[in-house]
């Protein structure tokens, strides 16, 4: 049977305070975790991304199962919501958040998973990062429709976003439509973009190679940062999801052919 590790950390950053909130709740094979980044000016921010983590891990708890229709779900009650906290608390009616959920099932080998903004969810299999989430970002679908040729990390306008959990539409591919079928040794992490705008693909897959735990490696990508506490260093919280015990061939990467 393949059991579930988990880990997470948040940290403001050389921010005044902390916006971003996360939270799961799992047991040995059955597993709902989720990350909100938060926006909208003094307080408003952290408000909205906690409301968004408490609602969504409410109701997976209210009924603990894993599939299509449960993570479909997760976005019409974060925004359900937050639209309810933000008319009865006008002053806070700009408030907003991203989120990022992802909900898995090992003894069915399934995972799924939803998301609004750009906070991320990657899956490492064989050492490698598969961002299974696409940021919903201006500049993410400018590069997409190949307008520009440029890389989001770095950028100082990847934080655009079309996308989150206030606002109007839900995008496509918001999402996901078919589930993941899970293999022992798959590895999960949700972050912000404060992390994953400060650690790249190819740190989280160096610092794996040496990790033993989820926590180790959560704290060995975190002494990556130059420093963490810089005062242009943003939030950043990532969770880290272990499936089964990766073992040496779980973690060894697979040189990729052209």
């Amino acid at each position: 049977m393949m059991g579930l590790s988990v880990a997470q950390r948040s940290e403001c950053g050389g921010q005044r305070r902390n916006d971003d909130s996360l939270g799961f709740c799992a047991d040995e094979t059955l597993g709902c975790f989720v990350l909100a980044d938060g926006a909208g000016g003094y307080s408003g921010g952290g408000v909205a991304s906690k409301l968004v983590v408490r609602q969504v891990l409410n109701l997976f708890s209210a009924s603990p199962k894993v599939s299509q229709g449960a993570i479909a779900a997760t976005i019409p009650a974060a925004r359900q919501a937050l639209a309810q906290f933000r008319a009865k608390y006008p002053r806070l009616s700009a408030m907003d958040t991203t989120m990022a959920t992802l909900m898995l099932d090992t003894q069915q080998s399934l995972a799924y998973w939803s998301h609004l903004g750009d906070s991320r969810i990657y899956l490492f299999r064989n050492g490698r990062a598969r961002k299974l989430t696409n940021d919903h970002s201006i500049l993410q679908s400018m590069i997409d429709g190949g307008l520009i040729d440029c890389a989001t990390r770095g950028n100082k306008h990847r934080n655009v976003l079309y996308a989150a959990v206030g606002s109007g539409e839900i995008p496509a591919h918001a999402i996901c439509e078919n589930p993941l079928m899970l293999q022992s040794g798959d590895i999960f992490l949700l972050c912000s973009d404060g992390f994953w705008g400060s650690v790249s693909e190819d740190v989280m897959e160096g610092m794996l190679l040496e990790a033993e735990s989820p926590e180790q490696w959560l704290n060995d990508m975190v002494g990556q940062l130059p420093d963490p506490s810089a005062a242009e260093q943003d939030n950043f919280s990532a969770l880290a999801i272990w499936v089964g015990r990766p073992d040496e061939n779980t973690r060894r990467i697979i040189v990729r052919k052209n």
